[in-house]
Parts: structure tokens; C-alpha cells; sequence
């Protein structure tokens, strides 16, 4: 058991129950002192279930641009990990319209990503995100 004065005995109880779920004591500790107590209690099952599925480079290059508050966000926001904007830009435009370009043909994909779809992406540590979630 998680012998603590200063957290709340529901957070203690939660964090006995997710410690028994084999999670990181240090991890939930470091979650309180980052976000705070009532946010633990609110938002930590989110948290965890999201770093299972997506690591935890993910989910922290996501909460450096949105708040703890959105984390059930997280699976319609990230559209993945990408060397920067540009190389986005030039998937996204490969993968909605198939075109075939002539190998000569010269697309400037950071001004693609600078220009028009970073109104609507967000990026962080190569990890992009949908602003419209």
C-alpha cells in the first residue's frame, strides 16, 4: 500500500489499485506533480491507456501543445510521428490525391506545411497533430 499524507485517500486508493495493475509508482507521482491531484483522478486511466497504445514520446510531444484536459483526444489528434512538417505535408498530399508527378517536377513541402496546413497541425518533436479534434 502507498503510505501518503498529503494526497487524498481516493487517490490513494487509485493509486494502490493502478500500482496492483502493475503501473509505475514513479509514473503516477510524476503525473500528480505535473498536472495535480484533481487532474490525476480525472484524467490518469486516459493517460496511461494512451501511452500503452502510442509510447510515451507521443503523448508527451502531445500535451507540450494541449492540456491533460484533452488527452481522450489524443487518438483522433495524432496522425503520427514525421521527420518535420514538410514530410507530412508531402504524405498527406500523397495519400488524399494519388498524384503521379513527373520526377522533375520540384514541390517546396515545407511551404506547404508552413503555409497552409500548419493552421490546422500542430507539431512537436516530429509528432504531428490535428488542431480540429
Amino acid at each position: 500500500d502507498v503510505e501518503m499524507t498529503e494526497y487524498s485517500d481516493e487517490t490513494i486508493e487509485l493509486i494502490d489499485e493502478l500500482v496492483a495493475d502493475g503501473n509505475d509508482y514513479d509514473v503516477l507521482e510524476n503525473f500528480i506533480e505535473e498536472h495535480g491531484e484533481s487532474y490525476f483522478q480525472s484524467y490518469i486511466e486516459e493517460y496511461l491507456q494512451a501511452i500503452d497504445e502510442h509510447g510515451e514520446d507521443a503523448i508527451a510531444a502531445f500535451l507540450d501543445i494541449f492540456n491533460i484536459e484533452d488527452i481522450g483526444n489524443f487518438t483522433d489528434a495524432y496522425q503520427g510521428k514525421y521527420t518535420d512538417g514538410a514530410e507530412f505535408a508531402e504524405s498527406i498530399v500523397s495519400e488524399c490525391y494519388s498524384m503521379e508527378m513527373p520526377s522533375w517536377v520540384e514541390v517546396d513541402w515545407q511551404a506547404t506545411w508552413d503555409n497552409a496546413l500548419s493552421y490546422d497541425y500542430s507539431e512537436s518533436d516530429g509528432h504531428i497533430f490535428n488542431n480540429n479534434f
